[in-house]
């Protein structure tokens, strides 16, 4: 009969292959993925995470098992906190091999594909907790998950670095070390909706996360470009120096629309906009846009998986903005011309087939791609007659519909709503780059996708390698106390004759 170490030694055999395997393959999953930033050589490299909506005692202890018998409810919340367990760490996972662990190993191995060197920013686009009505004791529990476990080595802006008007002055910005320093954008599990927002909700994420309304400006080094300019004897070409800067604009989308439950609140987003809008900028193409910020803008039906929608509370409660999937039309048109500068200094200002920034936001867990351009209205009107076409209007379609739909002089704004890094939603990282083109004069933005997979792998992962320590300890002793199976050899005994002369013998086994 064969013994339990002759069964259990190839079974670990075979595991240890399995484990080595899948856990190099889960650490470097990027490269296995071929995980890439647009641009590698990029200035500016946005590793974009989106909703990890982090879980708490309201999940353990939830109210729908109340009536179960004792033991159920126990076997329940052991399950659920140990899932919340696993959950902080496969988030903190994809941050670390996107973070840190890639990018090392590219550095150190030149062999490997060099796409995914160390970003110089990093973003989480709201919702970084589940609900915005727990408690301040549940809440400060999650900041301490969200800080110390998901991202052990960031760090949140620190606290003086704005101004009133909430800006990082340009002598600030350096000072700040940016790769390890998380831009938090605040979402509707953070503060609520428009109709929700208290001044403690607020106060108690800035005093966790940071601010929920600030910018600041990068600056790049000036270049020398070629431009042509007209002169009485024709078109000449002049040598000038362009300062290209981006500039980065975490925006508070939730109180945009109305109505509000707390105007005072409502206001100090209207006014960081205003400050925003007001800006004196050189509109020649050398300052790009990118709007981070929670809420999607608004676009048709179809064109993502959520569409326009906006609930309200009754009108007990005052009708209050309850819920909402897209910021309204008209907000939409107003950000994206304010912005982008055509309804602030008008169109003549932009000069024609001009990519004039990028807009990354959160929300709709699916993710999306879409592209807003400023056009001619070819609708119809309300009698069903075509109109004439002179007025323009902001426009939007799927991303992968750009060619057809966007002419070539028109201009136009990338919108990437990031799909949530949640395990249900495949643990999704967003991957952005921009640069400066100076043969365009206009700033380039890209954007990539690279998801780790659904929680499962990287649960059975780690419990195939579990299983295979204790496997490893358990034939360790078996062998220690000589349970292998192996014969032990025996020892020989010398027996001296009278004359000198010796036999060797074998001592017989005692039974």
């Amino acid at each position: 009969m064969p013994s339990l170490y002759s069964i259990l030694s190839p079974l670990l055999s075979f595991l240890t292959v399995v484990s080595i395997l899948s856990t190099a393959g889960l650490y470097v999953y990027p490269l296995l993925l071929n995980c890439s930033y647009p641009n590698p050589n990029a200035p500016f490299r946005l590793l974009t995470l989106a909703d990890p909506q982090l879980e708490g005692d309201t999940s353990i202890y939830s109210a729908r098992y109340a009536s179960s018998p004792a033991w159920i409810r126990e076997l329940r919340r052991f399950r659920k906190t140990l899932d919340l367990w696993g959950n902080d760490y496969y988030l903190a996972h994809i941050y670390r091999t996107l973070h840190t662990t890639v990018p090392i190993l590219t550095s150190l191995l030149p062999f490997l594909p060099q796409g995914l060197p160390s970003p110089t920013h990093v973003t989480v686009l709201g919702d970084l907790i589940g609900s915005q009505w727990i408690s301040n004791t549940e809440f400060t529990s999650r900041g301490n998950r969200f800080w110390n476990i998901v991202f052990p080595t960031a760090r949140r802006l620190p606290p003086r670095a704005l101004t009133e008007s909430g800006r990082i002055p340009r002598t600030i910005y350096p000072l700040i070390q940016w790769p390890d320093t998380l831009i938090n954008v605040v979402g509707n599990h953070d503060i609520g909706y428009s109709g929700d927002i208290r001044p403690d909700l607020v106060n108690r994420f800035e005093e966790t996360y940071g601010p929920v309304n600030y910018e600041f400006t990068i600056p790049f080094p000036a270049i020398n470009v070629s431009k042509s300019v007209n002169s009485g004897d024709g078109s000449v070409s002049q040598n000038i120096t362009v300062n290209p800067s981006l500039r980065i604009i975490n925006l508070n989308s939730l109180n945009i629309d109305s109505p509000a439950r707390d105007p005072d609140i409502q206001m100090q987003t209207y006014n960081f906009m205003n400050k925003v809008f007001s800006e004196d900028l050189n509109w020649d193409g050398s300052v790009g846009t990118v709007l981070l910020t929670h809420v999607p803008l608004h676009k048709p039906e179809g064109v993502c998986v959520d569409g326009p929608m906006e609930k309200y509370y009754s009108e007990k409660y005052g009708s209050l903005l309850r819920e909402q999937n897209h910021i309204s039309k008209g907000a939409s048109d107003m950000l994206l011309g304010e912005l982008f500068g055509i309804r602030r200094v008008g169109e003549d200002k932009i000069p024609a087939g001009r990519e004039m920034g990028i807009i990354l936001d959160g929300h709709d867990h699916e993710g999306c791609d879409t592209v807003h351009w400023y056009s001619k209205d070819n609708n119809k009107n309300n009698a069903g007659e075509a109109k004439d076409g002179e007025e323009k209007i902001w426009k939007s379609a799927k991303w992968g519909d750009k060619g057809k739909k966007v002419g070539p002089s028109e201009r136009w704004v990338r919108e990437v709503t990031v799909r949530s890094m949640m395990g249900e939603f495949g643990g999704n990282a967003g991957l952005t780059s921009a640069w400066f083109d100076a043969d365009a004069m206009s700033w380039r933005f890209e954007y990539s996708t690279c998801p780790v997979g659904v929680q499962h792998f990287w649960w059975t992962v780690h419990i195939v390698d579990f299983i295979t320590m204790v496997l490893a300890v358990v034939l360790a002793i078996l062998s220690a106390v000589g349970a292998d199976g192996r014969k032990a050899k025996v020892p020989k005994v010398v027996v001296t004759k009278a004359n000198g002369s010796s036999k060797t013998i074998k001592e017989k086994k005692l039974q």
